[in-house]
C-alpha cells in the first residue's frame, strides 16, 4: 500500500463483491476449495449487514482471489477465503484478510477466528503469520470427516509482522 491507503502499483484493489463477481468466485472456490459454495450460497452473502464479502482485482478486471467473512457484536469469523492458481504466493490472500481484518475492526470486532482443515499446513502457516493461533479442533467437521483446526487473532493490536512494519 502507498501513503493514504491506495494500492501499491500493480497491486490489486480490494473492493466489495458485486453479483456480476459470482461466476468467478464459484470458479475460484471450484479451483481452490473441497467444500466450494454454490453461487447461491455466495449471492446470500451479498445482503447481509453482517457480512464482508471482499474481492481482490487486478487493474486489468480480472477477480484474482476472494474473502467471505461474517461479523457479530465483536467477532468476525472467516468463512472462506480463496485466490485463482495462477495468482497464489503474489500477496492476494494477505490484502483480502488485511482489509477484512480492518473492516471488521471498524465494525467493532474484537476477536477473529476461522476453521482450516487439519492437513492444510500452508493455510494454517499463513494464518499464523497473520497473527492467528491454533485454539482446538473440531473433529469431524467436513463433509469428508476431515477435522478442523480453530484458529482465533485478537483484534486490539496488530500481529508482530504488521508492527515491525512487515506484512503479515
Amino acid at each position: 500500500m502507498t501513503e493514504g491507503g491506495a494500492p501499491a502499483a500493480g497491486a490489486p484493489r480490494i473492493v466489495p463483491a458485486v453479483a456480476s463477481d459470482l461466476a468467478d468466485v464459484v470458479r475460484i472456490a471450484r479451483a481452490s476449495l473441497p467444500e466450494a459454495w454454490s453461487a447461491g450460497a455466495f449471492a446470500d452473502e451479498l445482503g447481509p449487514p453482517s457480512s464482508l464479502f471482499l474481492v481482490a482485482r487486478a487493474a486489468t478486471g480480472v477477480l484474482l482471489g476472494y474473502l467471505v467473512a461474517r461479523t457479530w457484536v465483536d467477532e468476525v469469523h472467516v468463512l472462506q477465503l480463496a485466490v485463482a492458481p495462477g495468482a497464489r504466493r503474489a500477496g492476494v490472500a494477505t490484502r483480502l484478510l488485511g482489509e477484512a481484518i480492518a473492516q471488521a475492526r471498524a465494525r467493532g470486532a474484537a476477536l477473529a477466528h476461522l476453521e482450516v482443515r487439519a492437513s492444510n499446513a500452508a493455510a494454517q502457516a499463513f494464518y499464523a503469520r497473520a497473527g492467528f493461533v491454533t485454539a482446538g479442533r473440531r473433529r469431524g467437521h467436513y463433509d469428508d470427516g476431515e477435522d478442523a483446526l480453530v484458529m482465533l487473532r485478537r483484534l486490539q493490536e496488530p500481529p508482530r509482522s504488521e508492527r515491525a512494519g512487515g506484512t503479515a
